[in-house]
């Protein structure tokens, strides 16, 4: 059925074309809109597009945020570097004063001789040489084993850690229970400490430095290591000992300079058993040293640490590098004789 213009309203036919477009038109609407409907829809279709929505125009500032986003990220990235390779970076962020931060370590001083070293954590002197628990063992009772391994630590001290031996002096009472049958040991340790020479060099068994070049920094000695024993053939035990000894020295002359030697000795007693040949005294098995900063060559019975420019001209002639404080692998013999010098990768 046709309507002609006049019978529906403006309002009316502007609410149909509203909901026509939004779909939500009644069923009933005029299939077959007047000449005032297509006019209306015209002109509606001429009409420029509506405005976009607010939250299309929002969507730039978030893109301003972006280079913050940007920035965090990549400093982020640069302090990731920075910590793992700090050394070409360490001056893009200097302080006022011209520093990079946290200072540098700066090696030991009179003060605090043991400073950026392994020793500095450990025990001093006698402490640090561990005793295990005694047992009988070898045909010696408990209080014998005991006895033992406390005159083993003597013997360790009396050549290792006595001032007096650390000066250049004889280790007489280490050497009170040294077996009269070993000839040719007590030989050696009268040529040794009566006549120093390559061929009778105390260093082998005992520490020392010439007063009248060197002092120490102090009077502590760093130590770590202990002994073990098991039973020896004939009667006796074997007390097995494995002690490094850390010495801070310093020129006799003086100067603030302070070098650490660092010895890592090896050495076996044997120990006889009540009722055998030697009992009550012991027979040197064995003994070997490892030197680090000791000297090179002839040093005429004493320990002769190099100083500054001193260490960086000396090299060692066989080309072996050592860890001083690393006691995990066997001792090689590097004691800084003349034929077997040896350099450290850290003092």
């Amino acid at each position: 059925m046709n309507r002609s213009d006049d019978s529906i309203p403006d309002e009316e036919w502007d609410r149909f074309l509203r909901e026509a477009a939004a779909g939500t038109g009644a069923a009933d609407a005029p299939k077959e809109p007047s000449a005032r409907a297509r006019m209306v829809t015209r002109r509606l279709q001429e009409q420029p597009p509506p405005e976009p929505p607010r939250a299309y125009r929002l969507a730039a500032p978030r893109r301003e945020r972006r280079p913050w986003f940007t920035i965090i990220v990549a400093a982020v990235v640069v302090l990731a570097i920075v910590a793992f390779v700090p050394g070409p970076l360490t001056g893009l962020f200097r302080f006022g004063d011209g520093s990079t931060g946290p200072a540098a370590p700066q090696g030991p001083t009179v003060r605090e001789p043991f400073r950026d070293s392994p020793a500095e954590d450990w025990a001093e002197g006698a402490e640090g040489i561990d005793v295990p628990a005694a047992r009988a063992s070898g045909g010696l009772s408990a209080a014998e084993v005991r006895e033992a391994l406390g005159r083993t630590r003597d013997f360790l001290v009396g050549t290792n850690l006595d001032p007096g031996v650390l000066r250049g002096e004889r280790p007489t009472g280490a050497l009170r229970f040294l077996d009269p049958r070993q000839r040719a040991v007590r030989e050696y340790v009268s040529d040794a400490f009566g006549a120093p020479s390559a061929k009778n060099d105390p260093l082998r068994l005992a520490t020392r430095f010439d007063p009248e070049r060197f002092a120490f920094a102090g009077d502590v000695v760093k130590t770590r290591g202990g002994m073990t024993y098991r039973a020896a053939e004939g009667g006796g035990i074997d007390v097995t000992t494995d002690v490094t000894y850390v010495y801070p020295v310093v020129r006799a002359s003086g100067g603030g300079e302070v070098v650490r030697t660092i010895v890592r000795r090896a050495v076996v007693l044997r120990w006889r058993a009540p009722g055998t040949p030697g009992a009550g005294t012991f027979q040197l098995v064995s003994y070997a040293s490892d030197v680090t900063n000791g000297g090179c060559g002839d040093r005429k019975g004493y320990f002769s640490p190099e100083f500054g420019t001193e260490r960086a001209t000396v090299a060692p002639d066989d080309g072996v590098v050592i860890d001083p404080y690393d006691s995990e692998g066997t001792i090689d013999g590097h004691a800084g004789a003349q034929d077997r010098c040896a350099s450290a990768i850290r003092s």
